[in-house]
């Protein structure tokens, strides 16, 4: 068990600290990104992710979500990519990025993209850092073609309505609440006549379902950090995910790994064999 600990371990601290070694090395870093407030929040809907990332493994893992609703347009993250965003904003110089950087008790995402709906208009902005460069590709906002049911049940005390669609190369079962008029949802999912409570893939590899409902806390903004983004292609960022991991003993060799290490990355890598999205276009 102690040596698992420690090849977890060495492999945690890989995925986390590669993106911060890489950029050192080769680029600078800016941690003073300008901020581009879009709206303010309406709602807070926080939602739970359950999803299996190997398709060889039962095994579960867990995220919590934020979905930000304004007048006109939604913003979508995890939990600890709003917690990272949180912190990088107060960070004044590079000094204090680095001691971030090392700081064990940083959050540490699992889920690393965010998803504007409506933002620009009609469109869906899919932004994620994948090595060496920040991508963002857009979608139409009207992507799902939703087939209601007559199906309701109760959750977290609210009457919902079911709903099926296809998309990214799986069949989703919603369950939408009429009666809290956002037609929106987590990850890329809308269109629907009321907020989607839960919705989940019929093999339930990805499950999300609504925790809570909230006024927004103090002055929060719908806002965008407008890094150095490479506009791409859905088709093209997916591309890129792939080169990354099928490089990544070259990216460990160049993070310093040993070749220990450089094996357990790559494994690590290949157990996530299961996104979210399987076909895409």
């Amino acid at each position: 068990m102690k040596n698992n600990n420690k090849a977890f371990t060495k492999t945690h601290i890989f995925i986390s600290l590669t993106l911060v070694f890489l950029l050192t090395a080769f680029a600078p870093i800016r941690y003073d990104y300008p901020i581009t407030n879009i709206e303010a929040a309406k709602v807070v809907v926080k939602y739970s992710l359950e999803y299996q990332q190997d398709s060889t493994s039962n095994y579960k893992k867990y995220s919590e979500m934020y979905l930000f609703i304004g007048k006109s347009c939604s913003k979508f993250l995890s939990k600890e990519m709003y917690r990272t965003d949180t912190v990088m904003r107060k960070i004044k110089n590079f000094e204090q990025l680095q001691a971030y950087a090392l700081d064990r008790n940083r959050p540490s995402p699992k889920i690393l993209y965010k998803i504007f709906k409506n933002y620009p208009k009609g469109k869906i902005t899919f932004i994620e850092h994948v090595l060496p460069s920040t991508l963002k590709y857009q979608e139409d906002l009207n992507i799902f073609k939703w087939k209601l049911c007559k199906d309701t049940a109760t959750i977290r005390g609210c009457k919902v309505q079911k709903a099926l669609c296809n998309y990214g190369g799986r069949k989703w079962i919603a369950w939408f609440c009429p009666e809290i008029p956002y037609s929106d949802g987590p990850y890329k999912f809308n269109g629907l006549p009321g907020l989607i409570l839960k919705i989940h893939d019929t093999r339930n590899h990805y499950s999300f379902e609504v925790i809570s409902i909230e006024k927004p806390w103090k002055n929060l903004m719908i806002d965008m950090r407008e890094k150095d983004f490479v506009e791409t292609t859905k088709q093209e960022f997916f591309r890129a995910k792939d080169s990354f991991r099928e490089d990544i003993i070259s990216r460990a060799q160049e993070a310093g790994l040993s070749s220990e290490d450089q094996q357990t990355a790559a494994k690590t890598m290949a157990k996530r064999n299961n996104p979210l999205e399987l076909k895409r276009n």
